[in-house]
C-alpha cells in the first residue's frame, strides 16, 4: 500500500477530476507502451461489460477535507511518543481530558475539522473502536479501505490518489527515456518461489514496508513545518506495496553440474 498521501494545502482536486487524471495517465502510458487507442477502447468496454450487475462489494466514500485529517490523525497516533505504549503502539484514548485524549490528539495533527467528526469517520471506516469505558482504540495503521464487517467502505477520493501518484512516477520515468524531465526512484522485483512461502513474505513486506514508510512519514512531517522562502510548496510521498501475480506452472531451474 502506498504511504499516506497528506498536505499542509489541501488538494481542491476530488471524485471526477482525480477520475480523470488516472485515466488520463493510464491511457499514455498504455499508448507509450505500443497499445493502439482501438485496443483501448475495446478493453475499456469489455471490462465494463464483464461487472456484474449485483457487484457491489464496496461502499465507495468521498471524504473530501477529512481525508488528509483522518490520515494525519493515524499517522501521528504512531509517531507522537505522548500516544504511544511503551512497545510502540498507539495507546488507549478517551475523548478528551487534561492531556493524551483524542482530541488532543487531532490538534497535534493539526486538524483542520472537528474531533467529533474525524473520529466518527474513523469510526465507520473500522479504523477505530470505541469501548464500553468510552476508550477510542487504533485498530489499523491506515483507514482507506474498512472492514467488511464495518460495511466495507473505500475512501474513493484516497483510492484515486494512490493510483495517481504511483502512475505519475511510471509516466515521468517513460517519459524521461526522450530527455523529458528527470526520473524519480522506481523499484519492484518478482521472483516465482514455494506457495507455502507467501504468508512468510507477506509478514516480511508488512514489517520492512511499514518501517519504510514510517522513515519516510517521519521525514516530511519534520520538514512540512519549514516555511518556503519562495512560497512555493511541493506535495511529495513514497509508497510501498505488495505484489502477487498468482500461482505459477510448477517449474524450477536447476544448476545442472558438468558430466565427468
Amino acid at each position: 500500500m502506498v504511504a499516506a498521501i497528506s498536505s499542509i494545502h489541501e488538494s481542491s482536486k476530488h471524485g471526477q477530476a482525480l477520475l480523470d487524471e488516472v485515466a488520463q495517465l493510464f491511457v499514455d502510458l498504455l499508448l507509450a507502451g505500443g497499445a493502439t487507442a482501438p485496443m483501448i477502447e475495446m478493453s475499456v468496454r469489455r471490462a465494463l461489460e464483464s461487472i456484474s450487475e449485483d457487484y457491489a462489494p464496496t461502499r465507495f466514500t468521498v471524504l473530501g477535507s477529512l481525508l488528509r485529517d483522518c490520515m494525519e490523525v493515524m499517522c501521528a497516533w504512531r509517531r507522537e511518543i505522548d500516544f504511544t505504549d511503551a512497545e510502540g503502539a498507539p495507546k488507549a484514548l478517551q475523548m478528551s481530558s487534561a492531556t493524551e485524549c483524542f482530541e488532543e490528539l487531532c490538534r497535534r495533527a493539526k486538524c483542520r475539522q472537528p474531533a467529533t467528526e474525524i473520529l466518527r469517520a474513523l469510526v465507520e471506516f473500522g479504523a477505530v473502536s470505541i469501548g464500553r469505558d468510552g476508550e477510542i482504540r487504533s485498530e489499523t495503521p491506515t483507514f482507506i479501505l474498512g472492514r467488511a464487517s464495518k460495511g466495507g467502505r473505500l475512501a474513493t477520493d484516497a483510492l484515486l490518489k494512490h493510483l495517481e501518484g504511483f502512475l505519475q512516477c511510471v509516466h515521468r520515468n517513460v517519459r524521461s527515456v526522450s530527455g523529458q524531465g528527470r526520473p524519480r526512484f522506481e523499484r519492484a522485483c518478482t521472483v516465482t518461489v514455494a506457495f507455502e512461502l507467501e504468508p512468510v513474505f507477506d509478514q516480511l513486506v508488512r514489517r520492512r514496508g511499514q518501517e519504510f514508510i514510517d522513515c519516510i512519514d517521519e521525514w516530511l512531517e519534520r520538514h512540512s513545518r519549514i516555511d518556503s522562502p519562495s512560497k512555493r510548496y511541493v506535495e511529495l510521498g513514497a509508497g510501498a506495496y505488495f505484489v502477487d501475480f498468482g500461482e505459477r506452472p510448477a517449474t524450477k531451474w536447476r544448476l545442472t553440474q558438468p558430466a565427468d
